[in-house]
This record gives C-alpha cells, sequence and structure tokens, in this order.
C-alpha cells in the first residue's frame, strides 16, 4: 500500500543545535519548513534536571566572541549565563598549584621557571595577531613544537589547547582549529549558560514555530531519495513510517557522519578525522569545593565549577563537571575521575547526587591535520542541488557547538533559497548515463 505524501518546502533531519539552527533560520526566510527526528530535542545540548541540579551533558559553554553566539544572536536568542571562575588550578604530580592562564597568573605559577614565563609571556602578547589559516597543515602538537618552548612552558600550552578544544590526542586535531579556539578564550572567554543548554533549545525550537516552522514529534526518516514526481518543485522525497514527504530541500542533521551515511542515497566522499570523547562525572554538592576549576597538566583531565556561576544548582549549592579527555573503560575513568575529585579537595560526603557519562562524543570528526577546517565536508552536497548537510563536523566555521550552530545556519539560508528560488530540473538517475 502507497504511503501518503505530504510536499513542504524544506525538510530537516535532526533537532539537535545544527538542525534547529537550520530549522529557524529557513523558517524566518518564509520558507515552510518541517524538522523530523525530534525524539530528543537538542541533542548533545539538553540538560536533565536532578534533585534541583540541572546537569547538561558534560560541561558545556558558548564562547562569547565566537560564532555561535553572533549567530543566536541574529536569530534574535541571547542565552544568558556567568563567566566561570577566574583562578584555575593546575594538577601535577598529584600536587596543586595556580595554573598560568593570564600575566598575573604566570609570574605566581609554580608549574613553569622563569625562562618559561618569559617565552609564554611573549607568546600571550603575540598570540591575538596570529594567522590561524595558515597553520592547517599541521597538527596541534607539531605546532607547539615549533615555538620551540621549554619543557614546562609547552605542558601548560598543550593543556590550555587540550581544554579549549576537547582533543584528547592533539597529533589528531589540526593547529588552525586549536589555535583559533585559544583566541577565541583569550579575546572572549566563555559563559556557562543559567537553567542549562535547554534554555538555548527551547529558544531554537521557539524561533522555529514562530516563523511557521513544524516539529514533527512521532516521525523518523528512514531512507532519502531522489523524488520522481515530474514535478520540478520538488526534487526530494523522505520516507518515515507515516508517510513520505516531498520536497525541493533536504538538511541532514542527524549528528554523526555515520548517522547522515545512513540516510544518503550514496556514499559520499568525506575526510574525517577522529571524534573526541570524554568520561564525565557530574557532581551536585551541598556547597563549592574550595577549588572552583583544575586542570590537569600531566594527565588529561579537567574540573570545573558550573554552579553558581551558573544558576543551575539549589541556593548555598554547587555543581561541578569532572572529566578526563578521552575515555578508555568506565570502571578505570571513573575510579580516576573520583581520585582527581578528591585530591582537589572534594569529599564523596558532600555530594547530593552524581552521574557517570562512561563514554561522551564531545564532538565528531575533528578537523584532519594536513586538511584543516576548510577541508571538513562542506554544507552543500555535491552534485546532488537541494541536498545539504549539517552538525559539528561540517563547514569551514568553528569547533563544537560553534561549528554546529554555523553549519546550520548556512544550511537553513541554502535550503531556503532552493525552496524559494526558481524550479530546478529532475535529474531521472535510472536513466542518467
Amino acid at each position: 500500500m502507497d504511503q501518503a505524501q505530504e510536499e513542504v518546502g524544506v525538510i530537516v533531519l535532526g533537532a539537535g543545535l545544527a538542525g534547529l539552527t537550520a530549522a529557524a533560520e529557513a523558517a524566518r526566510r518564509d520558507s515552510d519548513v518541517v524538522v523530523l527526528d525530534v525524539r530528543s530535542p537538542g541533542g548533545r545540548a539538553r540538560s536533565d534536571e536532578r534533585d534541583r541540579y540541572i546537569f547538561n551533558q558534560g560541561p558545556h559553554a558558548v564562547y562569547r566572541q565566537g560564532p555561535g553566539a553572533a549567530i543566536l544572536a541574529d536569530l534574535g536568542l541571547h542565552p544568558r549565563g556567568a563567566l566561570p571562575a577566574t583562578t584555575v588550578a593546575g594538577w601535577k604530580d598529584h600536587r596543586l598549584g595556580l595554573l598560568p592562564t593570564s600575566a598575573t597568573s604566570l609570574i605566581r605559577s609554580p608549574f613553569v621557571g622563569w625562562r618559561s614565563k618569559a617565552q609564554l609571556g611573549r607568546l600571550l602578547v603575540t598570540f591575538p595577531r596570529l594567522e590561524s589559516g595558515t597553520l592547517a597543515e599541521m597538527s596541534a602538537a607539531a605546532w607547539v613544537r615549533s615555538l620551540g618552548l621549554r619543557d614546562d612552558a609547552a605542558s601548560v600550552l598543550s593543556t590550555l589547547i587540550r581544554v579549549a578544544t576537547y582533543a584528547p590526542d592533539l597529533e589528531a586535531i589540526a593547529a588552525d582549529a586549536a589555535v583559533r579556539q585559544l583566541q577565541l578564550v583569550q579575546t572572549g572567554g566563555v559563559s556557562y549558560l543559567h537553567g542549562g543548554w535547554t534554555e538555548l533549545v527551547k529558544g531554537l525550537v521557539e524561533a522555529t514555530t514562530k516563523s511557521g516552522g513544524r516539529m514533527a514529534t512521532e516521525e523518523r526518516a528512514v531512507n532519502v531519495a531522489q523524488a520522481h514526481t515530474g514535478d520540478p518543485s520538488a526534487s526530494w522525497e523522505v520516507r518515515t513510517s507515516a508517510r513520505t514527504w516531498v520536497s525541493r530541500a533536504v538538511i541532514i542533521a542527524t549528528g554523526s557522519p555515520a548517522a547522515a551515511r545512513s540516510l544518503l542515497p550514496f556514499d559520499p566522499d568525506w575526510s574525517l578525522g577522529a571524534d573526541a570523547t570524554a568520561a564525565c562525572l557530574d557532581l551536585g554538592l551541598r556547597h563549592p569545593p574550595a577549588n572552583l576549576a583544575v586542570f590537569g597538566i600531566d594527565q588529561p583531565l579537567y574540573l570545573s565549577t558550573h554552579a553558581p556561576s551558573a544558576k543551575l544548582a539549589p541556593k548555598g549549592a554547587a555543581l561541578v563537571h569532572v572529566m578526563r579527555y578521552g575515555a578508555r573503560s568506565s570502571e578505570s575513568d571513573r575510579a580516576e575521575l573520583w581520585e582527581f575529585a578528591q585530591g582537589a579537595g572534594i569529599r564523596k560526603e558532600d555530594v547530593v547526587v552524581e552521574r557517570f557519562l562512561h563514554r561522551m562524543v564531545v564532538t565528531h570528526s575533528l578537523p584532519v591535520p594536513g586538511i584543516g577546517l576548510t577541508g571538513r565536508p562542506p554544507v552543500a552536497v555535491g552534485g546532488h542541488p537541494g541536498l545539504f548537510i549539517a552538525g559539528d563536523w561540517v563547514g569551514p566555521i568553528g569547533l563544537l557547538a560553534d561549528a554546529a550552530i554555523a553549519s546550520g545556519q548556512a544550511a537553513g539560508q541554502a535550503a531556503a533559497a532552493v525552496s524559494n528560488g526558481p524550479s530546478l530540473p529532475i535529474v531521472d538517475e535510472r536513466r542518467a548515463g
């Protein structure tokens, strides 16, 4: 029995940050938009509330001067948040000390000698002027080596890159992406969002629906194919269990490259890097810890207190994320994170609620050395007019949420142009060649 068909201007598959940004962008450009695969709006940007503590999916922050913040503002969204702690401790050889993250802390830090402090001081002055786009050929690790820093200074710089990029292995990420992230930290810093990232997700959903977009919450795409209706205003079909949607423009924003591949009617030629993963121990505490932020120097570890800076916990309480860059086994990672938390001054008796994410994909497909940001798959799928992709691994702009939002905006704009523009010819691939 043939399925019912429904025509629509733009179909968006996926309701993470990329998909919702794409939908909001296309909808405000007067396109008739429907979003499918809305099982959990926000994807990795959703938040969970437990005993009045609001947990994001691991530690999330908005780069205040990043492309994502500018795009959200253009959509009328201004998520409220707070700056993190300004004093950061380093953790090396199981001891704490001030980590050099500014000129003042550099002078006082016990982790670098005077010659290394002079090297890092010169780098801090020249760093904002670096042309990050010229560094795509080398890895972040190779770039650090090229600076000729002493070992202790190189270790500190590598720690800061890891925190900014979430890359467990600095050999696996292109230097252009890493340097650009550090520049965003230095020029604007980050914000922890009040109420969690769910508030941002709600804003994107509202921006879409206010402009007439629809959220098809019960429909999941199982197939994307070239349409053969003979109607030049409808060139793609998306099949769900309920119906077949027909559209001139489809945006695949289903999360991972593997999920996108599974829907495409062909095998794309993408050059992709490794995913950045993490193990994360989320702790709701009765009160803030003595050390609000601690970054591992000789181990890929991170601890940051997101509340009370942001409104994510009851008054007087605290919410802390403890993370290992690069997930291994659940048992070993959880034990290491608890040891790290205790070394930073957190006692188990202070914990009200606890959650462990044993393997979290922080971002898909880090930019590959030798290719860099501009070598990531473009939003427009070549040779297939009206077909687009979006995600944190797509397009030449940004990392992490910035990449998802930027590619979503670009896909939404391009899809709206196709939807609202002149008719496209239908290519019958069964007769081609």
